[in-house]
């Protein structure tokens, strides 16, 4: 073998390499596009969190914002149990939904903030929270996103969601 093929071999397999290297990019599901939407999922800052996840069996799916969960459970499980961990006013501590039997719950106190926007900033105009005073201030942070927002019950923002 010349020394030029053994050259020309090198070069071919480290291009093969790069193309390799450049062609498969791990999807994290920070990167991934909600299955609802389409729209980028946002990524929880240190003082707020924001993905919403669907537990269906052993699947989980993550979500833009709670009304997309919502949407999808109603469109795509039927009568499955799910749950709804959906982000609350507390970093780390997610409101718990659930789906047993047909009938939905969720914690006493539990309201839901539900303003048509476009779905680029629904993690803020679809948001969970324990009560109503975290709800107030909530909206009050976020008049300008939020215009003429009132707190929904877990029926309400239900009756959003699957119209």
């Amino acid at each position: 073998m010349t020394s030029s093929s053994i050259l020309f071999r090198r070069a071919l397999v480290a291009a093969f390499a790069v193309t390799v290297a450049n062609t498969i990019v791990p999807a994290f599901a920070h990167e991934a596009p909600c299955p609802r939407c389409r729209i980028k999922l946002t990524q929880n800052t240190p003082t707020q969190d924001n993905e919403v996840v669907l537990r269906l069996g052993r699947k989980r799916i993550e979500y833009k914002c709670v009304y997309c969960a919502m949407a999808d459970v109603a469109e795509k499980y039927g009568d499955a149990d799910v749950t709804i961990l959906a982000p609350s006013e507390k970093k780390g501590q997610p409101v718990e939904l659930t789906r047993t039997a047909g009938k939905w719950n969720a914690p006493e106190g539990t309201v839901f903030v539900g303003v048509k926007a476009s779905h680029a900033i629904c993690q803020v105009t679809y948001r969970t929270f324990t009560n109503k005073a975290a709800f107030d201030t909530y909206v009050a942070a976020n008049k300008a996103k939020l215009p003429g927002a009132k707190p929904l019950t877990l029926d309400q923002m239900l009756t959003l969601a699957m119209n």
